[in-house]
């Protein structure tokens, strides 16, 4: 059954800054709340909210710009670790043998 849509917000974030892969994960991490569609319109990433909760939706606006905020971070930092993060791996599986022995 769906759910009732109780307000239709239309956020945009600039594309310079922002990665539209934090959207989705912003999206994906307040589902419960929200039906996202997102769209790019030139420079823009476009995120049309369709609140389900019966938080205030200006709330909601706010707590999905938080949450791309944090995703974006999020996504930055994997970027960061991740020569050290293969590394580390590389290490940890160079010293296990084919019968998974560790030498």
């Amino acid at each position: 059954m769906a759910e009732k849509v109780k307000a239709e917000l239309f956020l945009e974030f600039d594309a310079s800054i922002y990665n539209a892969e934090a959207c989705k994960r912003a999206a994906y991490v307040m589902m419960k709340d929200v039906v996202c569609d997102i769209t790019t319109a030139g420079e823009k990433i476009i995120c049309k909210l369709l609140v389900k909760s019966d938080e205030p939706a200006e709330n909601v606006a706010a707590n999905f710009r938080q949450e791309v905020l944090d995703q974006d971070l999020r996504l930055s930092i994997e970027a960061q670790t991740e020569p050290l993060r293969n590394l580390v791996l590389g290490l940890a599986f160079s010293r296990v043998g084919q019968n998974g022995e560790i030498h």
